[in-house]
Protein backbone atom coordinates (compact mmCIF):
# COMPACT_ATOMS: atom_id res chain seq x y z
CA UNK A 1 0.00 0.00 0.00
CA UNK A 2 0.83 3.27 -0.91
CA UNK A 3 0.37 6.61 1.24
CA UNK A 4 -2.10 7.56 -1.14
CA UNK A 5 -4.47 4.30 0.30
CA UNK A 6 -4.06 2.34 -3.28
CA UNK A 7 -1.85 -1.01 -3.52
CA UNK A 8 0.50 -2.36 -5.93
CA UNK A 9 -2.32 -3.55 -7.80
CA UNK A 10 -4.22 -0.69 -7.83
CA UNK A 11 -1.16 1.34 -8.70
CA UNK A 12 -0.26 -1.27 -11.34
CA UNK A 13 -3.84 -1.04 -13.08
CA UNK A 14 -4.15 3.07 -12.51
CA UNK A 15 -1.02 3.14 -14.74
CA UNK A 16 -2.10 0.68 -17.11
CA UNK A 17 -5.55 2.93 -17.47
CA UNK A 18 -3.45 6.09 -17.75
CA UNK A 19 -1.50 4.37 -20.79
CA UNK A 20 -4.28 2.41 -22.33
CA UNK A 21 -6.20 6.70 -22.38
CA UNK A 22 -3.03 8.14 -23.45
CA UNK A 23 -2.95 5.45 -26.53
CA UNK A 24 -6.04 5.77 -27.30
CA UNK A 25 -6.12 9.22 -27.74
CA UNK A 26 -3.14 9.39 -29.40
CA UNK A 27 -4.67 7.08 -32.10
CA UNK A 28 -7.67 9.54 -32.09
CA UNK A 29 -5.19 11.75 -33.52
CA UNK A 30 -3.75 9.75 -36.29
CA UNK A 31 -0.63 8.75 -34.54
CA UNK A 32 0.63 5.86 -36.14
CA UNK A 33 0.49 2.14 -34.45
CA UNK A 34 4.47 2.23 -33.74
CA UNK A 35 4.71 5.70 -32.68
CA UNK A 36 1.85 5.36 -30.50
CA UNK A 37 3.02 1.92 -28.86
CA UNK A 38 6.47 3.91 -28.07
CA UNK A 39 5.02 6.58 -26.22
CA UNK A 40 2.54 4.38 -24.21
CA UNK A 41 5.42 2.60 -23.38
CA UNK A 42 7.61 5.96 -22.77
CA UNK A 43 4.32 7.07 -20.55
CA UNK A 44 3.75 4.54 -18.46
CA UNK A 45 7.78 4.28 -17.66
CA UNK A 46 7.53 7.70 -16.96
CA UNK A 47 4.49 7.35 -14.43
CA UNK A 48 6.19 4.06 -13.00
CA UNK A 49 9.45 6.73 -12.03
CA UNK A 50 7.11 9.51 -10.87
CA UNK A 51 5.18 7.01 -8.35
CA UNK A 52 8.51 5.98 -6.95
CA UNK A 53 9.93 9.13 -6.34
CA UNK A 54 6.88 9.94 -4.34
CA UNK A 55 7.08 6.84 -2.26
CA UNK A 56 10.98 7.25 -1.86
CA UNK A 57 9.70 11.30 -0.52
CA UNK A 58 7.45 9.73 1.49
CA UNK A 59 9.92 7.74 3.24
CA UNK A 60 12.39 10.61 3.97
CA UNK A 61 9.45 12.21 5.70
CA UNK A 62 8.93 9.08 7.83
CA UNK A 63 12.68 9.16 8.63
CA UNK A 64 12.72 12.33 9.10
CA UNK A 65 9.35 12.52 11.93
CA UNK A 66 6.79 14.67 9.43
CA UNK A 67 5.13 11.60 8.18
CA UNK A 68 3.94 8.49 11.14
CA UNK A 69 6.38 5.40 11.54
CA UNK A 70 3.49 3.28 11.29
CA UNK A 71 3.67 3.91 7.89
CA UNK A 72 7.02 2.29 7.40
CA UNK A 73 5.87 -0.72 6.14
CA UNK A 74 3.59 -0.47 2.99
CA UNK A 75 5.96 2.48 2.51
CA UNK A 76 9.03 0.42 1.87
CA UNK A 77 6.78 -2.26 0.26
CA UNK A 78 6.29 0.56 -2.43
CA UNK A 79 9.33 0.75 -3.18
CA UNK A 80 10.03 -2.40 -3.68
CA UNK A 81 7.35 -3.24 -5.67
CA UNK A 82 8.15 0.46 -7.79
CA UNK A 83 11.49 -0.87 -8.03
CA UNK A 84 10.28 -3.77 -9.74
CA UNK A 85 7.68 -2.20 -11.91
CA UNK A 86 10.76 0.22 -12.84
CA UNK A 87 12.92 -2.40 -14.05
CA UNK A 88 10.23 -4.17 -16.11
CA UNK A 89 9.45 -0.36 -17.53
CA UNK A 90 12.44 -0.59 -19.49
CA UNK A 91 12.73 -4.02 -20.77
CA UNK A 92 10.90 -2.80 -24.05
CA UNK A 93 13.97 -0.72 -25.52
CA UNK A 94 12.21 2.11 -25.97
CA UNK A 95 14.40 5.33 -26.66
CA UNK A 96 12.64 8.77 -25.31
CA UNK A 97 11.43 10.48 -22.40
CA UNK A 98 14.16 11.05 -20.47
CA UNK A 99 16.24 8.54 -20.82
CA UNK A 100 19.50 9.33 -22.36
CA UNK A 101 21.10 7.48 -25.08
CA UNK A 102 23.55 5.83 -23.20
CA UNK A 103 20.72 3.59 -21.77
CA UNK A 104 20.14 1.84 -24.72
CA UNK A 105 24.36 2.35 -25.43
CA UNK A 106 25.03 0.68 -21.98
CA UNK A 107 22.22 -1.48 -21.40
CA UNK A 108 23.68 -3.97 -19.65
CA UNK A 109 25.27 -1.50 -17.12
CA UNK A 110 21.79 0.03 -16.92
CA UNK A 111 19.96 -3.20 -16.18
CA UNK A 112 22.33 -4.49 -13.58
CA UNK A 113 22.12 -1.21 -11.75
CA UNK A 114 18.29 -1.82 -12.33
CA UNK A 115 18.10 -5.31 -11.30
CA UNK A 116 20.59 -4.01 -8.12
CA UNK A 117 18.08 -1.54 -7.11
CA UNK A 118 15.10 -3.74 -7.17
CA UNK A 119 17.23 -6.47 -5.00
CA UNK A 120 18.17 -3.78 -2.25
CA UNK A 121 14.45 -2.02 -2.27
CA UNK A 122 13.58 -5.26 -1.38
CA UNK A 123 15.93 -5.77 1.21
CA UNK A 124 14.37 -2.82 2.38
CA UNK A 125 10.81 -3.79 2.40
CA UNK A 126 11.82 -6.59 4.27
CA UNK A 127 13.60 -4.50 7.00
CA UNK A 128 10.50 -2.10 7.11
CA UNK A 129 8.13 -4.74 7.58
CA UNK A 130 9.90 -5.32 10.72
CA UNK A 131 8.49 -1.46 11.99
CA UNK A 132 12.44 -1.44 12.69
CA UNK A 133 13.19 2.60 11.23
CA UNK A 134 17.02 2.24 11.82
CA UNK A 135 17.11 -1.13 9.73
CA UNK A 136 15.44 0.70 7.18
CA UNK A 137 17.47 3.76 7.26
CA UNK A 138 20.97 1.42 7.32
CA UNK A 139 19.90 0.12 3.86
CA UNK A 140 18.26 3.04 2.44
CA UNK A 141 21.04 4.53 0.69
CA UNK A 142 21.98 1.15 -1.13
CA UNK A 143 18.30 0.65 -1.86
CA UNK A 144 17.86 3.63 -3.18
CA UNK A 145 20.39 4.65 -5.75
CA UNK A 146 18.36 7.31 -7.33
CA UNK A 147 20.93 10.41 -7.71
CA UNK A 148 23.51 7.92 -9.02
CA UNK A 149 21.48 6.21 -11.70
CA UNK A 150 19.75 9.52 -13.09
CA UNK A 151 23.58 11.34 -13.12
CA UNK A 152 24.41 8.43 -15.56
CA UNK A 153 21.70 7.96 -17.56
CA UNK A 154 18.37 10.40 -17.16
CA UNK A 155 18.76 13.98 -18.98
CA UNK A 156 18.23 16.74 -16.33
CA UNK A 157 15.49 18.14 -15.42
CA UNK A 158 14.55 21.53 -16.64
CA UNK A 159 14.23 24.73 -14.46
Amino acid sequence: MNLNGSGPVLRRTTLALAAGAALISMQAHGADDAKTQAEGIIFERQQVMMQLGKDADALGKIAAGQLPPDRLAATTKAIADGARDSVEAFEQQVPGGHAKPEVWSNYADFTARMEKFAASADTMAKAGQTGNLGAVMGVMVEALPCKECHDLYREKKKS
